[in-house]
């Protein structure tokens, strides 16, 4: 039997007010709906400012969200006068739970940006804060999305009543280095680069090597270790297939 999948966290919900100390504004239309995305600086209305007895009517003003997340509700209705300090908009924040390079997975936001105008600010600005492949550093995820991807890999093994089997390579599997003999004999080696101007590596493979694979990869979920880089595991990878 599956286990049940465990609740995220509970969504934050915060509110989007009219600049306060300002004058009056009548929402003339809206840019987003229920659903829509916000990044920082989106545009959620088009208003325009009540004018005082006998004043000529103002320019338009655009009201912008200062947060990423999802609209969840917007609050009020076309024509109606809004007063400063009230809710315009009710938004879902973004947690920023994948982040690449500094770019939230989610909304798309350059947290880089972010961080810059919020220098001062105590509160994290994301939660990925768990590295999940060792050779892109740059690729940050939640605890949360570790969590769950921990469970989605567990639940699969259990449906395919499989166990995880760490297959070391190097002095295990094959044997790789930079020198070459001549007269060593070629049989069971295989030569490659790793990219432009890199040197050539020799690999040779352990006796009977791909029959062991091929025989244990039905009894197990089978997981490739190394020392090397993430290109030196895929290539090797793809010459025991």
């Amino acid at each position: 039997m599956e286990e049940p999948a465990a609740e995220g966290p509970a969504a934050r919900v915060t509110e989007i007010r009219c600049p306060a100390g300002a004058r009056p504004l009548r929402l003339l239309e809206w840019k987003v709906k229920p659903g829509a995305l916000l990044n920082v600086d989106s545009v959620i209305a088009v208003c325009a400012p009540v004018p005082a007895e006998g004043e000529c009517r103002a320019a338009e003003r655009k009201l912008k969200s200062d947060r990423a997340g999802v609209v969840r509700e917007l609050c009020g209705q076309l024509g109606q006068v809004i007063a400063p300090g009230s809710v315009i908009a009710k938004v879902e924040e973004c947690s920023h739970p994948i982040v690449m390079k500094g770019l939230c997975a989610e909304c798309g936001q350059d947290l880089t940006q972010l961080q810059s105008k919020n220098g001062r600010q105590q509160a994290p600005i994301s939660t990925a804060t768990v590295s999940m492949v060792h050779s892109v550093p740059e690729l940050m995820v939640s605890s949360e999305q570790a969590e769950q991807l921990g469970r989605e890999d567990q639940q699969r093994l259990h449906r395919n009543r499989k166990l995880v089997l760490m297959v070391d390579l190097d002095q295990t599997l094959i044997h790789t280095t930079e020198q070459h003999c001549q007269r060593m004999s070629n049989k069971g080696i295989f030569h490659f680069q790793l990219g432009r101007g890199e040197p050539m590596l020799h690999t040779r493979l352990r006796p009977h090597c791909k029959d062991f694979l091929e025989k244990i990869a039905k009894l197990y979920e089978l997981h490739v270790f190394t020392f090397g880089s993430r290109l030196y595991a895929h290539t090797i990878a793809g010459t025991l297939l």
